[in-house]
């Protein structure tokens, strides 16, 4: 208690259910491999040449070979 009074009690806030809409839904991004190359510079001029605003190229050591990601919400 402060100067007599108490303070009011805070609610815990309100899980999120993620299989429900709500008006301002949250937007997760879906990224998805979508090839597997050789050479970076081939990943990357595909990536380039690819209707997604967002895109990367990412290594993968267990297959030896560069894997292009894209967000299919871009």
């Amino acid at each position: 208690m402060l100067g007599g009074l108490a303070a009011p009690a805070q609610a815990a806030p309100a899980p999120v259910d993620s299989n429900t809409t709500a008006a301002a839904p949250i937007s997760i991004s879906a990224i998805v491999r979508v090839g597997w190359y050789s050479s970076l510079a081939r990943c990357e001029a595909d990536g380039a040449n690819s209707a997604y605003s967002y895109w990367y190229c990412a290594w993968s050591s267990s297959r030896g070979a560069w894997g292009l990601y894209v967000d299919t919400d871009s």
